[in-house]
C-alpha cells in the first residue's frame, strides 16, 4: 500500500477527527474558566483544583470516584494545558482515525483513569491534574498499532510515526523523572493502558470499512484494563484518616493564631487602660478571672486534646507549653493586683519572657526544619 492510498483509507474512515478536536476545545475552555477564577493563568492554586474536581486522594478515597474523571479536563498552568493539547491534537487525529471514533474515546478515558489510579496508588499525597495519562494512552494505543499491524502502514509513514511516538514518550517519561512536580505514575499508567487497548483493537487498514471495535479481543482488553485498574485502587495507600487529623489539626491551629492575637491585643488594651486608671483593679481582677483566663484554659485543652499529624507532635506541644505560659502569667497578675507584692509582677513578668522564647524556639525550628527540606 502506498503512502497516498493510506491516508485516502484513513480519511474514508473518518473524515474528520471530531473527537480529538472536541477534546482539545473541552479542555482550554475548562482551562479559560479556571484561569479567570484564579486570575492567574500561569499557575491554578491547588485548592482551585480540588475544588474543581482534581485526583485528591482523601476525596477520591472518601467516596468520591468521580474525581478521576474530572481531573482529566483540569490543569495546573497554560504550559501545562498548551503542551498537553498540541501532543493530543497531533497524535489524536490519527489514532482516532485508525481505531474509529469509538474505539478512540474509549482508549482516552479508559487510559486516563488508569494513569490516574496509577497516581492514587503511587503518591497519593498532592491533588493530581491534566490529560496527561490519558494522551500517554493514545501514544501508547499507536505504539502498539504500529508494532502489531506494522504491514498495514507504509514504510515511509511507519518510521515517521515510530520517531515521533517514541520520541515523546522516551523525552516525557525522563521529564517525568527529571523534573519535580510531573506525575510519571500517572503517565505509565495511561501508558499500559493504552497500549493494552491499542493491542486489542488493532486491525488492518484494507479497506475504507467502519472500525469494529466491539469484539471479543477488544472486550478482553477492556477486562484486562478493569482488573490493572481494580488492582491499583485495592491496594493504593489509604490516607483519609491521616487527612481528616491534618485538617482537623491544622484548623485548631489557625483558630488557637487568632484567638491568641486577640487575647493578646485584648489584653494589652486592660492593662493600658488600668495603668490610665480608666479601669479600677476590681475590674481588671475580674476580666481576668472570667474572661482571660478562662479562654486560654480552653485553647490549652484544644490543643491538649487534639491528635497531631506524625511529625509534628513537637509544635503542638511547645503551643500547649506556651499557652500555659500566658495563662500563669496572668495568674500571678491576678495575685499581684490582689495582694501588691512585687514578687507575684516579677512573677508575671517572668512567665511571659517565657512565653516568647518558647515562640522564639518555635520560628527557629521551623526554619530549620525548612531548609533541610
Amino acid at each position: 500500500m502506498n503512502q497516498d492510498t493510506f491516508i485516502n483509507i484513513l480519511f474514508s474512515r473518518v473524515e474528520r477527527a471530531a473527537v480529538t478536536r472536541a477534546l482539545v476545545f473541552v479542555n482550554a475552555g475548562i482551562f479559560v474558566l479556571l484561569a479567570v477564577v484564579a486570575m492567574n493563568p500561569m499557575q491554578i492554586p491547588s485548592d482551585l483544583l480540588i475544588r474543581a474536581g482534581g485526583n485528591f486522594a482523601p476525596l477520591v478515597q472518601k467516596g468520591e470516584e468521580w474525581r478521576l474523571f474530572t481531573a482529566l479536563f483540569l490543569h495546573g498552568g497554560l504550559l501545562h494545558v498548551g503542551l498537553n493539547m498540541l501532543a493530543l491534537h497531533q497524535a489524536g487525529q490519527v489514532v482516532e482515525r485508525l481505531f474509529g471514533r469509538v474505539g478512540f474515546l474509549v482508549i482516552y478515558v479508559a487510559a486516563g483513569l488508569l494513569g490516574n489510579l496509577a497516581s492514587l496508588w503511587w503518591k497519593p499525597g498532592p491533588v493530581s491534574v491534566g490529560a496527561s495519562g490519558a494522551i500517554f494512552g493514545v501514544y501508547g494505543a499507536l505504539l502498539s498499532y504500529l508494532l502489531l499491524q506494522r504491514g498495514s502502514v507504509p514504510v515511509e509513514i511507519f518510521r515517521e510515526m515510530r520517531s515521533g511516538t517514541l520520541g515523546f514518550i522516551g523525552y516525557s517519561l525522563f521529564a517525568g523523572f527529571s523534573i519535580p512536580g510531573i506525575d510519571n505514575a500517572a503517565h505509565l499508567g495511561g501508558l499500559i493502558g493504552g497500549m493494552v487497548l491499542g493491542a486489542a483493537f488493532a486491525q488492518p487498514i484494507v479497506a475504507p470499512q467502519p472500525v469494529r471495535w466491539l469484539t471479543p479481543r477488544t472486550l478482553t482488553g477492556l477486562a484486562v484494563v478493569a482488573v490493572l485498574g481494580a488492582g491499583l485502587w485495592q491496594t493504593a495507600p489509604q490516607v483519609v484518616r491521616k487527612f481528616e487529623i491534618d485538617s482537623a489539626y491544622q484548623q485548631t491551629i489557625q483558630q488557637f493564631a487568632l484567638e491568641e492575637q486577640e487575647l493578646l491585643r485584648e489584653q494589652a488594651a486592660l492593662m493600658e487602660a488600668l495603668r490610665l486608671r480608666r479601669v479600677s483593679e476590681a475590674d481588671a481582677i475580674d476580666k481576668l478571672e472570667r474572661d482571660f483566663i478562662p479562654r486560654w484554659d480552653r485553647e490549652i485543652n484544644q490543643l491538649s486534646w487534639r491528635q497531631a499529624p506524625a511529625g509534628q507532635d513537637w509544635q503542638r506541644d511547645d503551643l500547649v507549653h506556651y499557652a500555659t505560659a500566658r495563662r500563669d502569667a496572668l495568674k500571678a497578675l491576678v495575685q499581684a493586683l490582689e495582694t501588691r507584692q512585687a514578687v507575684w509582677i516579677e512573677r508575671s513578668r517572668t512567665l511571659q519572657v517565657q512565653a516568647d522564647n518558647i515562640l522564639l524556639q518555635m520560628r527557629l525550628r521551623k526554619s530549620t526544619e525548612a531548609a533541610n527540606r
